[in-house]
């Protein structure tokens, strides 16, 4: 699976947090610097969770990397929950 933002959120930080205001809804969110992080990860592209706890290890303390897998499941599962992030269709290419 697939996971990605979806295309019409506004985000505007604040030092280490950001608030990402859905224009459709009228939503707006706190988020704290992981999970804006991924979210804007997942705006620039679609990305496998894999990717996801991949690109959070890179940015974990040493002692937090074991566990980039299941932090990058909560803030999939959170960010899904707010409405800020879907599935992805899968490409052509991954049909294959």
């Amino acid at each position: 699976m697939r996971f990605a933002a979806v295309d019409h959120l506004r985000v505007h930080a604040f030092e280490d947090e950001a608030v990402v205001f859905d224009p459709l809804s009228w939503d707006a969110h706190l988020l704290n610097p992981a999970a804006i992080a991924v979210l804007e990860l997942l705006l620039e592209a679609p990305r496998a969770e894999d990717e996801i706890a991949a690109f959070l290890r890179e940015a974990l303390q040493p002692e937090e990397q074991p566990q980039a897998s299941a932090h990058a499941q909560r803030l999939i599962t959170e960010l899904q929950a707010l409405g800020l992030v879907r599935l992805s269709e899968p490409t052509a290419s991954e049909n294959r």
